[in-house]
C-alpha cells in the first residue's frame, strides 16, 4: 500500500490515557499511548471524498479508537492494534455514512514503558478482504463479532427499528458501549451519538429504538461476552442515572443520520 495506489486519510499522534500492560502497577494506574493511523482508500483522482458519505469522517475513527483503548484494558499492544484494525475495517453500519477502507495501518507507542530509555512501538497493516467477522443473532437483533482476545471482546450491536435491548445487568463482565448515531433511547431518554457509557457491575440499562432505521452500538466486554452474564431484570420504577458513567467520544456531526 502506498500513495501511488491509494488515497490516504491519516490520524497522527492520537493520545489516549488508559489502563494497558501486563505488570501489576499497569493494571491500576492509567498511562498514555500515542497512536498513528493510516486508512487506505481506492484512488479517485479529482473526485475523492466529494461528501463525507464518499469518504470517512476522521472524528468517528478517532472516537472509536479512543473508546476502544479506554474500554478494553489491553494487556498487550499487539492485541490492541489487532482490535483497532478490526474495528476500523468493519463494514460501515447502516446509521453511519461513510465508505469502508481497503486497508489500515496502525502503530501504537507506549512512551512510559521503559522509563525513557526507549519507546516501544507495535505496527501492523491489515486489509479489509482478510478480515473475518463472526455474526450472532439473539433476542434483540444481530451482533457482529469484530474481535475477541484474552482481554476482551469487541462487538457491533444492531438494534432494528422498533427494537429493544431489554433491561439487564452484568455481574461478571465489565461493559462499555459507544452509541454510533442519534436515534436511540437509553432508560427511556434520548441519547446522542458519540456518547459512551462505562457500566458498573449490576447497573440496570435498557435501549429502545423508536426510529425507522437500524441503530448500532459499539460494545466492549471484559472478558469477552458470556451469554450467561447477560441477566434480564424487571424494569425498575425509577431508572438509575447513567450520566455519572458517561463520556463523549465524538460530536454531533452533520453526517450522523437523523
Amino acid at each position: 500500500m502506498n500513495t501511488h495506489t491509494h488515497d490516504i486519510i491519516a490520524l497522527k499522534d492520537l493520545r489516549v490515557t488508559c489502563l494497558v500492560g501486563i505488570h501489576p502497577h499497569e493494571r491500576i494506574t492509567p498511562q498514555p499511548l500515542v497512536v498513528q493511523i493510516k486508512l487506505y482508500f481506492p484512488r479517485k483522482p479529482g473526485s475523492f471524498g466529494k461528501t463525507l458519505a464518499e469518504s470517512l469522517d476522521y472524528s468517528f475513527a478517532c472516537g472509536d479508537v479512543a473508546f476502544l483503548l479506554e474500554a478494553a484494558h489491553f494487556q498487550l499492544l499487539e492485541t490492541a492494534v489487532e482490535a483497532i484494525c478490526a474495528t476500523l475495517l468493519m463494514p460501515p453500519p447502516p446509521d453511519r455514512l461513510c465508505i469502508r477502507p481497503e486497508a489500515v495501518e496502525v502503530s501504537i507507542q507506549k512512551p512510559q514503558a521503559l522509563a525513557g530509555k526507549s519507546v516501544p512501538v507495535v505496527t501492523v497493516m491489515r486489509k479489509a478482504d482478510e478480515m473475518q467477522y463472526g455474526v450472532e443473532h439473539n433476542d434483540f437483533g444481530r451482533v457482529d463479532i469484530l474481535h475477541e482476545n484474552q482481554d476482551c471482546g469487541v462487538y457491533l450491536l444492531h438494534i432494528p427499528a422498533a427494537g429493544q435491548i431489554p433491561a439487564h445487568i452484568h455481574k461478571v463482565m465489565g461493559e462499555a458501549e459507544l452509541i454510533m448515531s442519534r436515534g436511540l433511547l437509553l432508560q427511556g431518554e434520548a441519547v446522542d451519538g458519540g456518547i459512551a457509557h462505562f457500566w458498573p457491575l449490576e447497573f440496570i440499562h435498557q435501549y429502545d429504538n423508536p426510529s425507522q432505521e437500524t441503530r448500532t452500538i459499539l460494545c466492549v466486554n471484559r472478558p469477552k461476552f458470556d451469554p450467561a452474564d447477560e441477566i434480564k431484570v424487571e424494569q425498575p420504577q425509577a431508572w438509575p442515572d447513567p450520566r455519572p458513567h458517561r463520556k463523549r467520544f465524538f460530536g454531533l456531526e452533520q453526517n450522523l443520520k437523523p
